[in-house]
């Protein structure tokens, strides 16, 4: 999709939105978490190259990793220190924002000539930190949820971790399992159905058991994006290829839209300063992975750098994982509302600046 789509669409949306405000809110979550993010999630982990991610394997470990807990520490230390939100919500809002979703800006990689360990840098960071941020998210609600001990707190993070080792498990599994219909010979629509049914039963799976349906899904692409490489003809390889294309371009305009739709801009104005320090906490957020925690990996350009900080958007899963915040969370609806603040500046800021501003880089691959 071209950025100034993806503009259209989300201004389409909040066009609707204000028609009839809070009709689309619930049927924007359930179609993000169990239609969309699934496609979405497979398809950017099938484009991926395991050689470049292993090259790359520091700058996307630090941004994955330490750089959620940085950025949702910046955010909640700075909504709650300066926008007067209380510290449980805070933390929540913190764990929400963590995870980036590049799209705007991998929209552009696919049409520019972007080096492919850069491109591998971004995209392997914003699937592995929507996993991990979902697993802090899970956490922190859990841990809020149940008494205030330590030893509560300590067996709902230790069961979130386990989470995350059984998806991994069940994605590396099915894609296994599935990559035995990967054989030449067989059908093109039949590979493509495989495909489509590994990446659906590894999330509603895990889900099914708690467990982190979003590593499953990345898990299940890689292992029979690999495997694929060894079985399947070139003809079925671009057959399966164009599908997931096609799968993820329909994905991305319907939540492009919805993110829009969903939004109820009426009551933003009351808490208008504590949305202002969430932005600029998510700004210097971005800052700081960039320009800092990077300093931890091997030397990166400047202007790899400065790509990195714009992918810092904002996307579906935040507003999801927000709409999905429980009722017994105190100030659950302010959090909503800076989320989706973020959500549409991140979103319409990129849609109208990023491909300018990455065009004029020298991208090539110096240190």
């Amino acid at each position: 999709m071209k950025l100034w789509q993806i503009g259209a669409l989300v201004v389409a949306g909040l066009v609707l939105g204000e028609i009839r405000p809070g009709a689309f809110t619930d049927l924007f979550r359930s179609a993000t978490l169990y239609v969309f993010l699934p496609a979405l999630i497979f398809e950017a982990a099938w484009q991926l190259d395991a050689r470049l991610m292993r090259t790359a394997w520091r700058p996307i470990v630090l941004l994955a990793l330490p750089g959620v807990a940085v950025t949702a520490l910046i955010v909640a230390a700075a909504v709650h220190w300066l926008g007067g939100l209380a510290l449980a919500p805070a933390l929540v809002l913190g764990a929400v924002l963590s995870a980036t979703d590049p799209v705007a800006v991998v929209a552009i990689f696919r049409r520019l000539s972007v080096p492919p360990l850069l491109a591998t840098i971004v995209e392997s960071e914003s699937l592995l930190n929507d996993a991990v941020a979902v697993v802090a998210y899970r956490a922190i609600i859990g841990a809020l949820l149940v008494s205030a001990s330590l030893q509560a707190e300590v067996q709902v993070s230790a069961i979130a971790l386990l989470g995350t080792v059984a998806g991994i498990a069940c994605g590396v599994v099915l894609g296994y399992l599935g990559s035995f219909v990967l054989r030449r010979g067989i059908p093109t629509p039949v590979q493509i159905g495989v495909t489509f049914g590994v990446a659906y039963a590894a999330y509603f799976v895990s889900e099914r058991f708690e467990w982190s349906g979003i590593f499953a899904v990345i898990a299940s692409a890689i292992v029979l994006r690999e495997l694929e490489r060894r079985y399947e003809s070139v003809d079925v390889a671009l057959g399966v290829e164009r599908a997931w294309h096609v799968a993820a371009t329909l994905a991305n305009a319907g939540l492009f839209f919805l993110v829009g739709a969903a939004v109820e801009t009426a009551h933003l104005w009351a808490v208008r300063e504590l949305l202002l320090w969430t932005l600029a906490a998510v700004l210097v957020a971005r800052v700081a992975l960039a320009y800092g925690l990077l300093a931890l990996a091997p030397p990166m350009a400047r202007s790899w750098r400065v790509v990195v900080r714009l992918a810092g958007v904002r996307g579906a899963l935040s507003l999801a994982l927000a709409l999905g915040i429980p009722a017994e969370i105190p100030q659950r609806a302010t959090v909503v509302d800076a989320t989706f603040m973020v959500v549409i500046f991140t979103v319409l800021v990129g849609a109208l600046t990023y491909e300018r501003r990455i065009e004029r880089l020298d991208l090539e691959p110096h240190a």
